[in-house]
């Protein structure tokens, strides 16, 4: 790999805890994007609410892992508002180099197939002059509101869809920012959260994004790796996650051997 300034793809994890699942879930996704990938890449693991966060394990675990530069950031001042994972994301964007990807801690990706998931994420953006924002999500059958098809697809392979939700996005920098201050930049105070109301980073891209009033989302369908939230609903419809340690332990372990066998370097 080319030691590029700035690197092409900047992948950043909004982490918080806990440390059982992030031994999990940030070097197996790590694997999944990176493994002998031909693009350059800076790895950044941003820790949001550090005053509770278990900095001093996050910090001697960042050079194993891989990891290029490591962010503080508390929530005790200029906090976003509504589901606490807003908070980092309406502190990061804009990113340095021309790719964003940014994945939550309690988010895991597996390979699920040949090829080299970074080329191929740039090779689709180059050939979709209208794509910003792209997603990919394999375990959307329990959101409250559904992923659907929004129109005619992006481009072979590339579903426009009505939503994103904030586990694993991707951001071509240079076409997404200009979308975001036309809508007046991210509304990070108004957003809200609870099981009656929500208003979260998510809504407001999906909202902000989607065609026909945006340019479109554009879900990978054929996108070399596998993408899940290790955590399960409240209960079914409910618009909340448990974030209970052993739910998600044991789904991060679901997914594992549902990927197992499937992974190809």
């Amino acid at each position: 790999m080319d030691n590029a300034c700035p690197p092409e793809f900047t992948v950043v994890f909004l982490v918080h805890g806990p440390i059982e699942l992030l031994d999990r879930t940030v070097p197996t996704t790590i694997e999944a994007l990176t493994a002998r990938t031909r693009r350059t890449v800076d790895l950044v693991l941003a820790i949001d609410g550090a005053e509770t966060a278990p900095v001093d394990a996050l910090l001697e675990r960042a050079p194993r892992w891989g990891i290029d530069e490591v962010r503080l950031r508390r929530r005790d001042r200029n906090v976003a508002g509504g589901d606490p994972s807003n908070n980092g994301h309406a502190h990061l964007v804009p990113g340095k180099g021309r790719f964003l990807i940014t994945v939550e801690g309690d988010v895991v990706a597996f390979r699920a197939g040949e090829g080299d998931p970074l080329a191929f994420l740039a090779e689709t953006f180059d050939r979709t002059p209208e794509l910003a924002l792209a997603t990919r999500i394999d375990d959307h059958a329990c959101w409250r509101e559904p992923l659907l098809d929004v129109g005619s697809p992006l481009a072979p392979g590339v579903r426009s869809v009505n939503r994103v939700a904030s586990h694993f996005l991707v951001y071509d920098l240079p076409r997404a920012l200009p979308v975001i201050w036309a809508a007046g930049g991210v509304p990070a105070s108004s957003f809200h959260d609870s099981d009656e109301a929500w208003f979260n980073y998510e809504d407001w891209l999906s909202r902000t994004f989607a065609a026909p009033a945006g340019p479109g989302i554009g879900y990978l369908s054929e996108l070399p790796v596998r993408v899940f939230h290790c955590d399960e609903k409240t209960a079914p419809g409910a618009a909340t996650y448990t974030r209970s340690l052993d739910v998600r332990l044991r789904v991060f372990e679901r997914a594992r051997r549902a990927c197992a066998g499937h992974a190809t370097v």
